[in-house]
């Protein structure tokens, strides 16, 4: 994948979690309890127990950008 920045290619890797890869629109207290707000998107797959959540992600060490679908 090339970069929409600078036009390079960047690295295919992932991004993993424990318990879960999630983003929401503000932070919370603790942040295992950001999934359970309405605005939480669940970005990664759940891969078993010794593989927890993950997530395609291609970065950019150039630009220092990490562009992750969902």
């Amino acid at each position: 994948m090339r970069c929409p920045y600078c036009g390079k290619e960047m690295e295919q890797g992932y991004i993993q979690c424990r318990d879960g890869v999630i983003w929401n629109n503000k932070t919370v207290p603790v942040a295992v309890l950001g999934s359970l707000s309405f605005s939480a998107l669940r970005l990664g797959e759940y891969r078993g127990p010794w593989g927890g959540h993950a997530v395609v992600a291609w970065n950019c060490t150039d630009c220092q950008k990490i562009i992750i679908d969902y």
